[in-house]
């Protein structure tokens, strides 16, 4: 179950761009970081597929303009007030087989709430003229100016954003119930005509202020400046270096596709599979020390952020990581070289997995925990599972029922542990298994959590062969 905070960001985003052009915010720690005027760039490895891609440079444009008055106008719209309740339920039942007499029946309910008053503050295509006339460039630049332009990396800045206007209480429930012999994941499990029952509540106060979801612009600098607000992904915000070049880390697929939004299950396996190019040739030895210290990771959300974010930062500025306390120290010190350098291509490959795995919910990685402790070829039954799940269905846009291939079927249909952690996984993205049939419900909304289940997934297998 993904946080309240991003639920309710996408439940925005759907009602308010319905051509895609606002991002939404994926936590609340980000939620100060993308007002209109805020300059961002691009994560140092992300994924077309899940979470926003940009990084607050804790700089807004006037900080690198030479000074003036007045400020730079923002046009506000609104006020939109969203009241977003949404209660479901699905129940079902099998036969238990020879060994257990009797049928095994269930019942899911999920609910969400949010009730939010937003406005949309833009920057109109003749404010940035005017800003580009009166307001020259600051000379000298800033020094982190200098850093984007040496490592010949794009700037972007905000444009457009959605920003909360009164505290905001979120609330996401889900409630597992079972009667008869009934599998639910991380409850208990009983037979007769015993109960199972299991209930998570996710409950946040998002403060006024908070943004949810914004736009960018590049900006491109030479004598002068300007916003580039039709994108044109040959145009770069510093002119290239005459000779030699800044080394990008940053996977060929993502050279090639990051201005596009073109969703497609070959370029989501593509990503995945040059990202994971970088782990399958570790030494086993290498592989197992990663997977124990992330098995223990992946107990600690925080403890996942916080490591996704200084591997981003070290990436990016090129300097050793900082050393953390505790489970992440250990991954840290395996991701470099005897020099204490991040060995570049490994960890963004690890940092990419991160990623996935933060885009996910805590469920979900108490799910992957118990997945990982199995053989392998579980786990590669999960990522066809998964697999065949978003090339069916990748560019659905609206609610349907399909089915799985026979050979796939038993990997959610039986009561053993293996199909309980797999029904796990797919119902916390989103999907429901419908009764006695061999169907699951597509559901357009689980795409993004999905397509981070495949990654993580694919990732993980990586570590885990033989």
């Amino acid at each position: 179950m993904a946080s309240a905070f991003e639920w309710a960001a996408k439940s925005v985003v759907r009602e308010l761009s319905k051509t895609g052009e606002l991002i939404p915010v994926d936590s609340l720690k980000s939620s100060t970081h993308f007002s209109p005027y805020y300059l961002v760039r691009k994560k140092t490895r992300s994924s077309l597929f899940w979470r926003s891609q940009y990084v607050w440079l804790n700089l807004t444009l006037k900080d690198i303009l030479d000074p003036s008055s007045p400020e730079p106008e923002v046009t506000q719209y609104g006020p939109f007030h969203f009241n977003d309740e949404v209660d479901g339920k699905m129940s079902g039942s099998v036969e238990v087989t020879a060994s257990v007499q009797g049928k095994i029946s269930g019942q899911i309910s999920e609910s969400n709430k949010a009730v939010l008053e937003v406005k949309i503050l833009a920057v109109s295509p003749t404010t940035w003229e005017c800003l580009q006339k009166e307001r020259k460039w600051k000379n000298p630049e800033l020094s982190i100016i200098q850093e984007l332009r040496e490592r010949e990396k794009n700037l972007y800045v905000v444009t457009e954003a959605v920003k909360i206007q009164k505290d905001a209480v979120l609330k996401r429930s889900k409630n597992r119930e079972g009667f008869g012999k009934i599998a639910i994941p991380l409850a208990s499990c009983v037979q007769g005509e015993g109960h199972g029952h299991f209930n998570t509540v996710k409950t946040v106060t998002v403060p006024e202020g908070s943004i949810l979801a914004f736009q960018v612009a590049k900006l491109i600098i030479r004598d002068d400046w300007k916003v580039l607000l039709i994108p044109n992904k040959n145009q770069k915000t510093f002119l290239p270096k005459k000779t030699g070049s800044a080394k990008i880390i940053q996977s060929d697929f993502c050279k090639i596709t990051s201005v596009t939004t073109v969703i497609d299950f070959k370029n989501l396996q593509a990503e995945v599979e040059n990202e994971q190019r970088e782990l399958t040739v570790l030494s086993r030895k290498l592989q197992q020390l990663l997977r124990q210290a992330l098995l223990g990771l992946l107990q600690s959300e925080q403890d996942l952020l916080d490591l996704e974010d200084t591997l981003e930062q070290s990436l990016y500025t090129g300097e050793p990581p900082k050393m953390m306390e505790g489970k992440t120290d250990h991954i840290l010190s395996n991701l470099q070289d005897e020099s204490g350098q991040l060995v570049e291509e490994l960890a963004g490959a690890f940092l990419y997995l991160l990623g996935a795995l933060n885009a996910l919910s805590d469920v979900q990685h108490q799910l992957l925990i118990q997945l990982l402790e199995k053989k392998e070829e579980i786990l590669s039954q999960e990522v066809e599972l998964v697999k065949e799940i978003l090339k069916e269905n990748i560019n659905q846009i609206e609610e349907r029922p399909f089915s799985l291939p026979s050979e796939l079927r038993s990997f959610v249909q039986g009561q053993d542990e293996n199909s309980i952690l797999t029904r796990g996984l797919l119902e916390e993205c989103g999907l429901w298994l419908s009764g006695d049939e061999p169907q699951i419900t597509w559901n357009p909304s689980a795409l993004q959590s999905l397509c981070a289940l495949y990654g993580s997934l694919v990732m993980l297998q990586a570590l885990t062969k033989v």
